[in-house]
């Protein structure tokens, strides 16, 4: 009965090590499989072919897009062709964004199927992950249907300068989730689109440029308001100044009166961007005009009021009543 015993054990030692010789040999050979050089260097080299595929295909689609936006606009309207040109400029910034964004996930799929990665299992799990990450990601759903809607109805456009809460600079960027603005510093800033409520363009389609002046009220009115005009209309009939103006310059009258002052209003509409310099070179050109009419100018001063034998001593000594910008009254 031992005997048998000892037999039986004997056979089964050896069962389970055939088995477990078997079941070794059978992984061997299924990572020698999975893992042959041939193959996976077969595998990386379509891989490579795949990355040099997008990278050219990202290259044309670069390459259409410049040219979409070098292209010259059969267009006499100043005003239209800048539009025209924006818009290009807008689309095509998106178009590189988009076809970015499938042309790296179509490569990324592909070099995963050629190294035998199961991509439905895979694509299953990125699925049920997008969907509780989907709970978490609001804000970005708003952000990308509020730069859609940016886009669709041109409410601004790349060169375009904008105000947006309380933040002003030149449009470099739109891309369905940012706008990037550059101000006057040279600071970057980029606003989430979905964050946007209001919007100022200060160059839609045209621009204005507004100079206030203030003169004293020594000055006479008609006769400042004339030269202003004159002023006004010299810029308008200089060739290289005229260009910018897309009207006649316009002067109301007087806009306010203040304590001393009174501040004159000069108007001109101007092409998009161009109303900075116009008003810079209005100024200029004023205040030229003001030195050589002799126009009164508003200068500060200050007057004092003493009470009687309030004056101090120092000051009487010194002759306070005959300061030239400052006078000094006893009171009565």
């Amino acid at each position: 009965m031992i005997l048998q015993l000892q037999r039986l054990t004997q056979a089964a030692e050896k069962a389970g090590s055939t088995v477990r010789d078997t079941a070794r040999s059978d992984l061997r050979k299924a990572f020698a499989e999975l893992f042959r050089v041939e193959d996976l260097v077969a595998a990386l080299l379509h891989v490579a072919v795949v990355i040099v595929l997008a990278f050219l295909g990202y290259r044309i689609v670069k390459i259409i897009t410049r040219r979409l936006v070098l292209r010259e606009i059969a267009e006499h309207d100043p005003l239209v062709k800048r539009q025209r040109k924006q818009r290009i400029e807008t689309m095509a910034g998106l178009m590189n964004n988009v076809a970015a964004t499938i042309i790296i996930t179509l490569a990324v799929l592909t070099s995963l199927n050629y190294l035998n990665v199961p991509i439905a299992s895979l694509l299953a799990s990125v699925g049920v992950a997008g969907l509780a990450i989907s709970f978490g990601a609001q804000s970005l759903v708003k952000d990308i249907i509020s730069g859609a809607f940016i886009l669709v109805e041109g409410q601004y456009g790349i060169g375009d300068v904008v105000t947006i809460d309380n933040t002003t600079g030149l449009v470099e960027k739109i891309t369905l989730r940012t706008t990037v603005l550059r101000d006057t510093y040279g600071t970057e800033h980029t606003i989430p689109n979905g964050q946007i409520t209001k919007v100022s363009n200060l160059t839609k389609s045209w621009s204005r440029a507004v100079v206030d002046v203030t003169v004293a009220y020594a000055a006479d009115a008609d006769r400042t308001l004339a030269l202003l005009r004159d002023v006004a209309g010299k810029l308008a009939a200089d060739p290289e100044w005229g260009q910018l103006l897309l009207g006649e310059p316009e002067v109301p009258g007087i806009e306010s009166l203040g304590d001393g002052t009174m501040v004159i209003r000069v108007m001109v509409k101007t092409l998009p961007l161009k109303q900075w310099d116009v008003a810079r070179e209005l100024r200029r050109r004023i205040k030229g005009r003001f030195e050589e009419e002799g126009v009164a100018l508003p200068t500060p001063t200050v007057t004092f009021f003493w009470g009687q034998g309030q004056m101090p001593p120092a000051l009487d000594a010194a002759g306070a009543f005959s300061l030239g910008a400052s006078s000094a009254e006893p009171g009565r």
